[in-house]
């Protein structure tokens, strides 16, 4: 018997919540789902350098992290057990879901990385939008 592994292409959200500790339930529900992932449940976790940029940008510019602070995020993200770091983009059908959209373009240049048969886990109900890739929210692993 096979056991199915839940592939998992986690948003900038999912880490903005978890580093701001700003929204208790959603640190709950990301703290849980990280940790699962750590623990080495059958969770395949991806992300992507949009996201990181993403992340880098919001921590030092809406939240004021320090330089210090962020890239202790982004290291501990890196270091994220089984973590795929996907560079890979399809800018063209990023632009047609942007054109066809009211979300951001980094929302449509992510959405071509989510790999095939995974959900992008997101408090930004924007990806729900887009028909190409499965939403899901971090509670659902609880």
């Amino acid at each position: 018997m096979v056991s199915k592994v839940d592939k998992v292409f986690l948003e900038t959200s999912i880490f903005i919540r978890y580093f701001t500790a700003d929204d208790k339930k959603k640190l709950g529900d990301c703290v849980h789902l990280l940790e699962l992932i750590e623990k080495g449940a059958k969770i395949r976790p991806y992300t992507s350098n949009i996201v990181l940029l993403e992340i880098l940008f919001v921590l030092t510019r809406v939240y004021e992290f320090s330089k210090k602070e962020v890239l202790e995020a982004i290291f501990k993200i890196l270091g994220l057990r089984n973590l795929t770091l996907i560079e890979k983009t399809n800018t063209r059908a990023a632009m047609k879901t942007f054109r066809r959209l009211n979300i951001k373009y980094a929302d449509c240049l992510i959405a071509t990385q989510v790999p095939k048969n995974s959900k992008i886990i997101t408090y930004d109900v924007d990806f729900s939008k887009i028909k190409t890739v499965a939403f899901a929210t971090p509670e659902e692993f609880s």
